[in-house]
């Protein structure tokens, strides 16, 4: 198990050193000057311009940047926002709370509905609760997220005044009202991956209700509640685990729209305000922060597999 879990920590440095040469290069092969972009509508004769360009260190070659660039990173230093002047890396600590509150009540949502949903409707294949719970995952995965997030927002105002929406406060000032302001929105950016994980646990369950050593544990006279949640459901759990650490990253990506919706001061919609005045180090920034917020977790579920599987452990 130590050998599987090392090989997995080796192999995230690799992938994390990929994922910062693709966010460094995409967006450096957009056309466009970023002095030209600072300066907006004011012209910069070619000297001054030169002497910005070497100010900012973009006068270098490109693999002469990106070193640069990489090991400021490692600093923890993301640069200055070329439109606001402040260090991106105080308005990415800044914005961040909200990203992780948002995933961590879309990963509670998946985590207890998703696998327990999935659990009853194998329990009771084919009666009303399992097609009930079967209708209701369609839908889940069906609706577009934008739809559903004006929907909510509309029963919000008029329906669940007691769940506002549009109305973010911060946590450090009142908790509670926090808590509620951020359930809608955790559950609009959680529903399509609930869904998904809803019926992959159900597959998997009825598919190990069928295995060999469930029949053999019930001819050895073990109760059916024995059976059902410490050798069927454990099993069952092990491509489950896979499928909701890949939910992670459609999250991570749903996270502009439900900002964007909701009006939430999150990473995503720093994200749109970058692209729209081409802030290079906050989209090369956030980018880079989010593959890694995304790598974490899957090694997290790699490791996570050595304790349930067995057949890792030796």
């Amino acid at each position: 198990m130590q050998r599987y879990i090392l090989a997995r920590i080796i192999a995230f440095f690799p992938v994390l050193f990929g994922v910062a040469l693709l966010s460094f290069s995409a967006v450096h092969l957009v056309p466009g000057n970023v002095v030209n972009i600072m300066a907006g509508e004011e012209y910069l004769s070619p000297e001054k311009e030169a002497a910005l360009l070497k100010e900012l260190g973009l006068d270098k070659p490109i693999y002469v940047q990106f070193a640069l660039w990489l090991w400021k990173i490692v600093q923890g230093d993301f640069g200055i926002s070329y439109t606001s002047g402040l260090p991106v890396s105080d308005q990415l600590l800044h914005r961040l709370p909200v990203n992780i509150e948002l995933m961590l009540i879309a990963f509670l949502l998946i985590v207890t509905v998703g696998i327990l949903g999935g659990i009853v409707a194998a329990a009771y294949q084919f009666t009303w609760i399992d097609y009930a719970i079967r209708f209701f995952s369609t839908l889940g995965y069906s609706i577009p997220n934008f739809w559903l997030a004006t929907l909510f927002i509309l029963l919000g105002s008029l329906v669940w005044t007691w769940l506002p929406v549009l109305d973010y406060v911060p946590f450090r000032e009142d908790p509670i009202g926090n808590i509620t302001s951020m359930l809608i929105p955790g559950f609009v950016l959680g529903l399509a991956s609930l869904a998904f994980v809803l019926r992959m646990t159900r597959s998997s369950v009825l598919e190990n209700m069928r295995m060999d050593y469930v029949r053999t544990a019930r001819a050895k006279g073990l109760p059916e509640q024995v059976v059902f949640m410490l050798h069927i459901t454990k099993n069952s759990l092990i491509p489950v685990v896979t499928v909701i650490g890949l939910q992670v990253g459609f999250m991570v990506g749903g996270f502009v729209l439900t900002e964007e919706v909701f009006v939430l001061p999150g990473l995503g919609r720093l994200l749109l305000v970058a692209i729209s005045s081409r802030d290079f180090n906050i989209i090369t920034a956030i980018t880079l922060l989010t593959a890694v917020i995304v790598l974490i977790i899957n090694l997290l579920v790699d490791i996570l597999y050595a304790f349930i599987d067995p057949r890792i452990r030796y």
